[in-house]
């Protein structure tokens, strides 16, 4: 959340320039799908290795700027050249962070992984998709569109799904607010100054004053209130005030954009929080579609936990064991089923898995299992489990 809003402030202090290029399209064909395979391999271990030069000398600059900025529809006045330059540095600094936060995310516990790629057909462009996945089991996906230069792929784009746009679309909106301070004193631009200072002042003003944020911005007016950035942005300031509020900021994002992909990973929250098992299992089954992420069976189980649908839940964890051995949560989660359930000699069986198949060691998971801080009720006292752990 916080850093949400430090992007946005970076964006306010600078800005950047754009060049003219003729493009050239990457054919889809078998010789270039190992190419984005092998450049998405890169890529992941740059992230998960800190390697940031790997990823400033594959950002397609040039092709980038000029998506948000037409320099031929601009006037050439010496303050606006300026601001132009500007905004083109602050970005630039804060984009080429995005290694370093998602290193972060990695370090602290998160999870970053390829999912698939794709060839757009409308782009001609090949795209690279990314799940990010959190120890509070928080899923987001990363969507790098590719350019092609000089026989090579270059990130060109980035669509992450939360945002429910490409990186470039939230600049051009960001770029509208700021050029109003160049652009006369008319009432719309004066709405537009009011965004922009709430999004600057954000930190200063409304640091861990989530209620007096929240009234700012539903106070804001004119244009920039039917983005999607005005609705995510109040949709994450709500959800550290209370569930109503979140909800209703969800709702409202549901309402504005109904038929999009975007609002599926809030909409599944809110359905359930709404504990609404078939529509919360609709969102999936769509966010399945158009990710093709087999990882997506976890979060079916976790909703189908919330509504007692153990025969789902365990269909859904026992495939994560199986296709994903080394994401603890997983089998964690299967452990306490079979407990829930009282499948001892299930669990018995899982766990003399998880000692073949992963790092872990008897006496890890017996340290687990006896810590009176889990959630197990009946497994530590069951019979099957004491002689499994006395024996050698």
């Amino acid at each position: 959340m916080r850093f949400f809003f430090s992007i946005l402030f970076s964006f306010f202090t600078f800005t950047m320039w754009t060049q003219e290029s003729n493009e050239v399209f990457a054919e889809n064909n078998y010789e270039n799908n190992l190419k984005v395979v092998a450049f998405a391999k890169k890529l992941l271990n740059s992230f998960h290795e800190y390697d940031t030069r790997f990823f400033y000398t594959h950002f397609h600059k040039e092709a980038f700027v000029s998506t948000v900025i037409d320099t031929q529809k601009e006037p050439f006045e010496k303050n606006l050249q300026t601001f132009q330059k500007t905004f083109e540095k602050g970005f630039l600094q804060e984009y080429f962070k995005i290694p370093e936060n998602i290193h972060t995310l990695i370090k602290n516990g998160a999870s970053f992984d390829i999912v698939n790629y794709y060839y757009h057909l409308d782009e001609k462009k090949y795209h690279l998709l990314f799940r990010l996945f959190t120890e509070e089991d928080h899923i987001d996906y990363y969507d790098f569109q590719l350019d092609y230069v000089d026989d090579d792929f270059l990130v060109e784009d980035l669509y992450r799904y939360k945002a429910g746009e490409y990186l470039s679309e939230t600049l051009k909106n960001i770029h509208t607010i700021v050029h109003s301070n160049f652009s006369g004193d008319t009432q719309e631009n004066r709405k537009r100054q009011q965004v922009y200072f709430f999004l600057v002042r954000y930190s200063t003003l409304f640091s861990n004053n989530y209620e007096r944020a929240f009234t700012a911005i539903q106070n804001l007016k004119g244009d920039f209130t039917n983005s999607k950035l005005y609705h995510t942005a109040k949709i994450e300031i709500a959800s550290q005030i209370n569930d109503v509020f979140y909800m209703e900021a969800i709702d409202e994002f549901l309402k504005k954009f109904p038929y999009d992909t975007s609002t599926s990973l809030y909409a599944l929250d809110y359905y359930c929080l709404l504990k609404n098992y078939n529509a919360s299992m609709s969102i999936l089954d769509d966010l399945a579609e158009v990710t093709e992420d087999d990882f997506l069976e976890f979060l079916r189980a976790n909703v189908a936990m919330q509504f007692d649908d153990y025969q789902t839940a365990e269909k859904g964890y026992a495939y994560i064991v199986n296709q994903y051995p080394y994401f603890n949560s997983g089998f964690i989660s299967l452990i306490l089923l079979y407990d829930e359930l009282q499948k001892h000699e299930d669990n018995i069986v899982l766990l003399s898995r998880i000692i073949e198949n992963t790092e872990y060691t008897k006496q890890d998971l017996i340290n687990f299992i006896d810590d009176k801080t889990n959630e197990l009720k009946h497994l530590p006292n069951a019979q099957i489990y004491k002689r499994w752990k006395r024996k050698k």
